[in-house]
């Protein structure tokens, strides 16, 4: 995760708010957007590429990946068509990491289908168990539909440093990790300490682990130590296979109700801009689940919403 830079002196200045504009006939296929201010990393006007070490980085480990807004509104078009109503049948629930920073997605998702059920915690792990998903299901009909968004997450930043993040907003200058429960996680198993014993004062982080090595194969030797990739990858996994075991119970009882599925991971790029990596979409009708297909994303650097005005 590399070592923290040094401390970075904040600077005043005007801010110019802009989407990212690609142009489709610049040869080196490279986006243009306003330049970065050095030391809090808010857009100030100017012309510069994006960059590339976070560009490369994004599509090399998420290809496909889309903007949260674009992602959002595409599962709204895909979904209508098959009775799913926002406002009216269908109630949404959201699994994400309890981290501050992954708020823009719940705000998205909220936009366009209401007030959520939150059935997340730390990592994104479905921890609200077989209560939790009752407590949801009984808040709508039997004939509603539901839509899950569960998606954990992790950082890119603009050197391209995986699980690298400034969280400039609540005035801190040093760059933070996310997630940050999944990072401790991955440390204590390459440095031979990992404790997977039940802690009452550390109920999530003490399940977190434990569930993740019994839902995978998460490899826990040090000489063979998962990097925070690949332990979010598996944070992935293991929030799919629960949500769709979940689901699938309810549907046993309530036959006429359909559910979508989305899981994936959530990323957190430089100057506060957020994406998305879908890895499974699912509609659950009748008992059985089928895949979901989406429209691919166009350029998710061209795609991703506008910069908030304040840190």
């Amino acid at each position: 995760m590399g070592s923290s830079p040094s401390r970075i002196r904040r600077s005043s200045h005007p801010i110019s708010i802009s989407r990212f504009n690609h142009s489709p006939g610049n040869s080196s296929n490279q986006c243009r957007y306003n330049t970065v201010c050095p030391y809090c990393y808010r857009l100030t006007r100017g012309n510069e590429n994006v960059d590339d070490a976070f560009r490369i980085t994004l599509q090399k480990l998420f290809p496909g990946a889309y903007g949260l807004e674009e992602f959002v509104f595409q599962t709204k078009q895909r979904l209508v068509p098959k009775g799913f109503y926002p406002h009216v049948n269908t109630l949404v629930c959201v699994g994400l990491c309890r981290d501050e920073i992954t708020s823009p997605f719940e705000e998205k998702i909220e936009a366009m289908w209401g007030r959520a059920f939150i059935c997340g915690s730390l990592g994104g792990i479905l921890f609200c168990g077989n209560t939790g998903f009752a407590a949801a299901h009984h808040h709508a009909p039997e004939t509603s539909r539901f839509i899950y968004y569960c998606f954990t997450h992790i950082a890119i930043d603009h050197k391209g440093l995986v699980g690298s993040v400034y969280r400039t907003r609540s005035g801190m200058n040093e760059k933070s990790t996310a997630c940050g429960a999944l990072a401790v996680f991955a440390t204590e198993i390459a440095s031979n300490i990992l404790n997977l014993d039940f802690d009452e004062n550390d109920i999530e982080m003490s399940m977190l682990k434990r569930h993740i090595i019994q839902q995978t194969d998460l490899s826990t030797d040090a000489n063979n130590a998962p990097d925070l990739l690949k332990v979010t990858m598996t944070a992935y996994d293991t929030i799919t296979i629960d949500l769709e075991r979940h689901v699938q119970y309810d549907a046993e009882h309530f036959e006429d109700r359909q559910y979508a599925l989305f899981t994936g991971v959530q990323i957190h790029g430089p100057n506060g801009m957020d994406y998305c990596w879908v890895g499974k979409a699912s509609l659950l009708n009748k008992g059985i689940l089928s895949p979901l297909v989406l429209p691919a994303t166009n350029n998710p650097m061209s795609t991703i919403g506008i910069l908030n005005e304040q840190h």
